[in-house]
């Protein structure tokens, strides 16, 4: 299984060898949890990422003047020991919004297939690093999906911004009561069915798809209550992962999380039950943490800033301080 690289008559560089094994072992024990795991994160060695996908790897490329069989070639060596069949290498762009998110993709190895499984904690999840700007499944959210999981039984789950919804397999798994997905994407919520159906929940009626704008679903939510609060279904867990900006199809309704997060927390505390939780998460690299902390403090009594999964560390220096922007801040709120 292991993909000895062919990149022509250059030659590459073992520089990155010995730097991707350390990273590597310091993953040691994720494999008894999942066979999706980021190898090497951000900033940790270089400018790109390395993610495992079973037998794929993805390598994500963070500086634009810098092709992608260039960044093959430049870390071909260190891919050399990282058993694997093959993957894809791509070029993550800063400013995506009139664009793609990735562009300037390579293929090395044997053909990746269109489509194609992972495992966490026993779950199945279906991946695609072909075609799609996302492979399907947030890694940096491996110990989230895991807590909800832990607090799911017999709950009502809402799972907004849910995208191939495995925040909600994980609940339903788990023995929620009823989980919904909401998301505007009618291609990710297709996606997030295959999912059910991998793990036999497509016909436990538990699982409700909704193609809707996250922010109308929860306006019209909060009328509901506000019209009969006293017969309101109460949610037990809502689950709140938007993106950082978003087009849509009319205008003025563009999402932007910074401008978006005060109404979200409101929102969600009001149609929470008493005893309820709130996971929020975002990957806003440039926004204030400050505010996004503060924001949810006013409206939930206990805001707990989650430590990201092992595989997504912050940088250190050499006397060990933390540097850097966290690849994604989650808060569990109460």
């Amino acid at each position: 299984m292991l993909w000895l690289p062919v990149l022509g008559k250059e030659k590459v560089s073992a520089y990155y060898a010995p730097m991707f094994g350390k990273a590597i072992e310091k993953r040691a024990g994720l494999e008894t949890v999942t066979d999706a795991v980021r190898l090497v994160h951000r900033d940790e060695v270089g400018a790109f990422s390395i993610d495992r996908y079973g037998d794929w790897l993805l390598v994500t490329g963070y500086d634009e003047t810098l092709p992608s069989k260039q960044l093959l070639q430049k870390i071909g060596a260190g891919l050399r020991e990282i058993p694997c069949k093959g993957g894809i290498v791509r070029t993550h762009l800063r400013d995506p919004h009139k664009r793609k998110l990735f562009s300037d993709l390579v293929a090395f190895g044997e053909p990746v297939p269109e489509t194609f499984f992972v495992t966490e904690h026993g779950l199945k999840y279906e991946i695609s690093l072909n075609a799609s700007q996302h492979p399907g499944l947030f890694l940096d959210q491996r110990d989230s999906r895991q807590r909800v999981a832990e607090r799911a039984q017999g709950k009502r789950v809402a799972n907004l911004f849910s995208f191939t919804c495995s925040f909600s397999v994980a609940a339903a798994a788990a023995g929620a009561e009823v989980v919904f997905s909401v998301d505007l994407a009618a291609g990710c919520l297709e996606r997030g069915k295959r999912n059910f159906e991998l793990n036999g929940l497509a016909n436990s009626e538990r699982g409700k798809f909704v193609k809707e704008d996250a922010r109308k679903w929860l306006a019209r939510q909060v009328r509901r209550k506000e019209a009969d609060p006293e017969n309101f279904p109460a949610w037990d867990i809502i689950i709140c992962d938007p993106p950082v900006f978003a087009a849509a199809p009319k205008k003025g309704e563009a999402f932007s999380v910074e401008k978006e997060w005060p109404f979200l927390a409101k929102s969600i505390r009001f149609i929470l039950s008493n005893d309820g939780f709130a996971l929020f998460a975002n990957n806003h690299r440039g926004g204030d943490d400050g505010f996004y902390y503060s924001t949810l403090q006013k409206e939930f009594s206990t805001v707990t800033a989650l430590e990201a999964p092992m595989d997504f560390p912050l940088r250190q220096n050499s006397g060990q301080a933390t540097l850097g922007t966290p690849h994604v801040r989650t808060y569990w709120c109460t």
